[in-house]
């Protein structure tokens, strides 16, 4: 549409899912700087590393997923897949969490938010990681997550934006805990 000789822009409203990724870009660039994180990308990744690697995120997948799939009624395979490519590694990781802290359903689309990220996020590393460890093993069920399909972020995505304005703090904040115990687990 123009109006006295200029082009007026249609303004398309953002999403909450869009905003809560602005928000929470901070965070996601400390997990992705995260020494762990970076050693393994762009390092000569080792299959001790990756198995360091795989046990970190093992430990807040496990502390945090329970949770979240009781709320969501769901069951979602993140620990099952850092089981079995930890296994396959040879290595045991740290026994479930038993009394894993209960969530509310919107802090669990904020965590499941968060963990979907990194899987698109994975699509990056995955290719690294396979390439320097050639041969040494086939163990990358979880950086491999949903086969390289979205519907599932996807899923996650559409459930975030259709929740009431009151709910979206708490989206904010089970994200942003999710993403800040990974930091911590992968810099540690």
């Amino acid at each position: 549409m123009l109006e006295h000789g200029s082009i007026m822009a249609t303004q398309v409203p953002l999403e909450f899912s869009d905003c809560l990724r602005n928000e929470l870009r901070r965070e996601q660039l400390a997990v992705e700087a995260a020494p762990l994180a970076m050693e393994l990308i762009h390092g000569t990744a080792t299959v001790e590393l990756y198995s360091e690697a795989l046990r970190r995120w093992y430990r807040v997948v496990s502390a945090i997923q329970p949770g979240a799939d009781r709320a969501l009624a769901a069951s979602t395979p993140e620990m099952g897949w850092l089981e079995a490519d930890l296994a396959e590694l040879g290595k045991t990781p740290a026994a479930r969490w038993t009394d894993a802290p209960d969530l509310t359903y919107a802090e669990s689309l904020g965590y499941r938010f968060a963990i979907e990220s990194q899987h698109l996020r994975s699509r990056v590393i995955v290719p690294v990681v396979r390439h320097a460890l050639a041969g040494e093993t086939s163990a990358f069920r979880f950086f491999e997550a949903h086969g390289g399909h979205t519907e599932s972020w996807r899923s996650i995505v559409g459930a975030i934006d259709s929740l009431d304005a009151e709910c979206r703090r708490e989206v904010l904040v089970g994200a942003r805990a999710t993403l800040v115990a990974l930091d911590r687990a992968l810099s540690g």
